[in-house]
């Protein structure tokens, strides 16, 4: 996809995005977001292609998957966690969450994965009452414990429909929260071939968190063999909560 393409579909989002946006400027001045409005997705569902297609989260840590390090503490931050996974989901259900496919099986990267939750969530919404979706990467095992309850506190402050994690200058695109209502605006991004999210950060107006953890291995993210290591090095001393 040429730069050109990405510039209008941005500019169209933002169009489009623009008549939203005081309504949802409003609604959120008035309203502190809780833990019970949060639902969560893990995002698990890549190809894994630098880790020989093995799924990434499935990998050992000290023996222990890295997405169970992901779950205990992700889990502890929103009303509801759901599973993004599009392989081996046998091997999955052993979590005991829910499992959402993407909605195709285009494998078209993170952004259809975080679409597929918010149309599970919304389809649930009677049931849940969640407002909005939490991302984790399945692959990142250390991450504060208050994560989530920062990007809200920051979508609150800001009166703005999506939040991000920026880490030492790094922006971490996964960890972000989103308000349900910009599911049209991020099918028309994927339509257009849109599917990373940090591409819809400048249309949709997204507000960073600037988070200062200088835990070891915080926010380190898993996509080789190298990188496991090197995590187990810096994480040797944790264990999932």
């Amino acid at each position: 996809m040429g730069p050109r393409l990405v510039k209008s579909t941005g500019n169209f989002i933002f169009r489009t995005s623009r008549a939203i946006f005081s309504l949802f400027n409003s609604l959120l001045a008035q309203t502190m977001i809780s833990k019970s409005d949060i639902g969560g997705v893990i995002l698990a569902g890549g190809k894994a292609s630098r880790m020989d297609f093995r799924d990434k989260a499935l990998e050992p840590l000290h023996g222990t998957p890295l997405l169970e390090y992901v779950v205990s503490k992700a889990a502890a931050q929103v009303d509801h966690l759901v599973l993004s996974v599009n392989h081996n989901i046998e091997r999955y259900q052993a979590f005991a969450l829910p499992i959402v496919p993407d909605r195709d099986a285009s494998y078209a990267g993170p952004l259809l994965g975080i679409l597929s939750a918010m149309h599970w969530f919304q389809s649930a919404q009677a049931e849940t009452g969640i407002s909005y979706l939490a991302c984790f990467p399945g692959d990142v095992p250390e991450f504060p414990q208050d994560v989530v309850s920062q990007l809200a506190q920051k979508l609150n402050k800001e009166s703005a429909a999506v939040a991000y994690i920026c880490h030492r200058d790094q922006i971490q695109p996964l960890f972000s929260l989103w308000h349900l209502g910009l599911i049209r605006q991020i099918e028309v991004a994927v339509a257009a071939g849109l599917y990373g999210p940090k591409l819809l950060f400048g249309p949709l107006k997204a507000v960073a968190v600037n988070c200062d953890d200088n835990s070891p291995g915080a926010f380190c993210n898993i996509n080789s063999a190298e990188d496991l290591n090197a995590a187990a090095l810096l994480i040797r001393h944790k264990q999932p909560i």
